[in-house]
């Protein structure tokens, strides 16, 4: 079953290659690779760059904070894809002004309220992208928006919060334990293997039902008409995360405006 953030990356690319792609060609590059942005355009010209869709209510990128406990301030994760900068210290220095709540947020999470909060999460945003050589944001209905417009189309909100890592496949030496297992305890049809992988065929809804064994912690994930066995991450790491609504105060590029970017 596919997410809908990829429906949308998808449809976006539909959308730009029906109005557009007489003058540039659109590539989806994205996925759940978010060390690149999500659609890639060359122009008939040779240039190129990115485009970031986002179908708001959506998160707008994250870094990992560690809370070191012996001095009481959080730690930059040497984990996170990009370095420091001005706005993330920014921010590390406003939680570590109220460490203790911060440190406590949990999965619940605690909202980041610092003053002039919209302008640094922004700056933040705005150079995240730019990293990953993104240059506009398409949006819900389509509407696309350079970068740099960003504080004047989204309500943007950081909150910190405790996120599990990530999920990976069974794993081969976990096969034949997993199959035994979940024929004995799930409506089970048939099962397949492909390397790593395990899929199962049911008739019941298993979408997202979690279960343990051996200490770990794994999902059925539906993919399209079977569903995906996954091993989820016992890792979780402490984000600060970037939220946006889409709350536009300025006008969106014209189609004709557009056209006018990529012909330059």
């Amino acid at each position: 079953m596919a997410k809908v953030w990829e429906d949308f990356e998808k449809s976006c690319v539909d959308y730009l290659e029906r109005h557009f792609g007489q003058y540039a060609h659109f590539t989806w590059k994205g996925k759940s690779d978010s060390t690149k942005s999500d659609i890639e355009v060359v122009t008939n010209s040779g240039k190129s760059f990115y485009i970031e869709a986002k179908h708001c209510p959506a998160q707008c990128g994250q870094f990992v904070l560690l809370p070191n406990i012996g001095i009481e301030m959080f730690d930059y994760s040497h984990l996170n894809a990009t370095p420091i900068n001005p706005y993330s210290h920014a921010i590390i220095e406003y939680m570590n002004q109220d460490f203790e709540s911060f440190k406590n947020a949990g999965t619940r999470g605690k909202l980041i309220e610092m003053e002039n909060g919209t302008d640094v999460f922004a700056a933040w945003i705005k150079n995240y992208y730019k990293r990953k050589e993104t240059k506009y944001i398409i949006t819900n209905n389509f509407e696309i928006f350079s970068i740099e417009d960003i504080e004047n189309v989204f309500n943007i909100s950081a909150t910190y919060r405790v996120k599990r890592s990530g999920s990976g496949y069974v794993g081969k030496n976990n096969v034949a334990k997993m199959k035994n297992y979940i024929e004995n305890n799930y409506p089970i049809i048939a099962i397949g293997v492909k390397g790593d992988r395990m899929m199962a065929i049911s008739n019941s809804e298993l979408h997202n039902i979690r279960f343990k064994l051996d200490g770990t912690e794994y999902m059925f994930s539906k993919r399209e008409n079977v569903y995906e066995i996954r091993k989820l991450s016992n890792t979780l790491n402490a984000n600060v995360i970037f939220s946006v609504e889409f709350e536009p105060q300025i006008d969106s590029i014209s189609n004709v405006g557009f056209i006018d970017i990529l012909t330059r």
